[in-house]
């Protein structure tokens, strides 16, 4: 374990691999389980408010940047195997979930929090209006540099986001979208990591 690594005795850990970023868990009963080849620079910090959260790196992913848990009881982030972060901030600032899928490629200064941080009530009732909302990002998802997922982002498997947008719905499967809000601007397309690599078609029908 890393030399700045702190862990509250009830927390659960089930490592596959030695994660190299430090360890700051001070809630309680939570769960980090991190599979089989992970590279995982990224820093974990679990503050004393949660209870219960738990965190699941799938194998073969290559993980950067900060995963911050602030309050709350049971929340859960999941991400699936074979995807790469640059630099990410997956932030849960009360109970939530972000699922995140396979062969997802994440570039830098990526974020996503499925709250808004701080609670808005409406003035004359005092019911709170912007509950969380569990962000779901489908397999085989590319987010460029400054993507920004809001509560609520849903995105379907294969799907491209251009730099700086913002995503605050729902959008399609294999699709280009960009903008603030992330709007589609290209249907029905394939991407691939590497330039000489070659793209996963559909077989045509006679």
């Amino acid at each position: 374990m890393n030399s700045l690594d702190r862990i509250h005795p009830s927390t659960i850990l089930e490592l596959e691999s030695e994660p190299t970023g430090p360890l700051i868990i001070d809630g309680i009963g939570c769960t980090v389980r991190i599979g089989r080849n992970v590279s995982f620079e990224a820093r974990i910090r679990i503050f004393a408010e949660v209870s219960n959260a738990v965190i699941e790196i799938g194998d073969n992913c290559t993980i950067g940047g900060l995963i911050r848990l602030v309050r709350g009881d049971g929340g859960v982030i999941r991400i699936g195997a074979g995807t790469t972060f640059n630099q990410v901030g997956l932030s849960l600032h009360e109970t939530g979930r972000i699922d995140i899928g396979k062969n997802c490629m994440f570039s830098t200064d990526v974020h996503m929090d499925p709250s808004d941080m701080h609670p808005i009530f409406d003035r004359a009732t005092g019911e709170r209006i912007n509950p969380p909302q569990d962000i779901v990002v489908g397999d085989h998802v590319w987010l460029s540099t400054r993507v920004i997922l809001l509560k609520g982002a849903r995105i379907g498997s294969g799907a491209i986001v251009g730099a700086g947008s913002m995503v605050a719905g729902s959008l399609p499967a294999n699709v280009l979208a960009v903008g603030q809000p992330a709007k589609v601007v290209r249907e029905n397309v394939v991407w691939t990591r590497e330039m000489n690599e070659t793209p996963d078609l559909p077989t045509s029908v006679a």
